[in-house]
């Protein structure tokens, strides 16, 4: 995506996770998208102890960077607004996963139940843009 500098996103990727996620929605109801990561097998899905996560980024620039040591060789997977709200939202909501919203090289990111995030992208939908 060339609608930003290399010195832009290297500046957002620094940002908190509050801020991350306020980037997040601003980008994703702009660009109309999310993504992920994928390979042969699927989705990334991460489970840990406390819980179930898809992680996502608002940008695929974020997405490539994010596939190094364990993510290695996962590709970016691009998934539309309406998509993500029509149907990966309700079906991660039902299979009780929640969603890391724009995880940085550290791992830390927002995570949010699937319907609470709906809710944001809607707020978000009817708010002047950001970015």
């Amino acid at each position: 995506m060339s609608d930003y500098t290399q010195e832009q996103l290297s500046e957002w990727a620094q940002l908190d996770d509050e801020q991350r996620f306020e980037l997040f929605l601003a980008l994703a109801v702009k660009h109309k998208n999310v993504w992920a990561l994928s390979d042969e097998e699927g989705c990334l899905m991460i489970a840990e102890e406390d819980g179930h996560y898809l992680p996502v980024w608002p940008l695929e620039a974020f997405a490539k960077e994010a596939a190094v040591e364990e993510w290695q060789g996962m590709l970016p997977l691009q998934i539309s607004l309406d998509d993500w709200k029509e149907k990966w939202l309700p079906g991660m909501a039902g299979d009780g996963y929640e969603v890391a919203v724009y995880p940085n090289h550290q791992g830390d990111s927002t995570i949010i139940d699937p319907e609470e995030l709906a809710v944001e992208l809607k707020l978000q939908a009817k708010k002047a843009p950001l970015v």
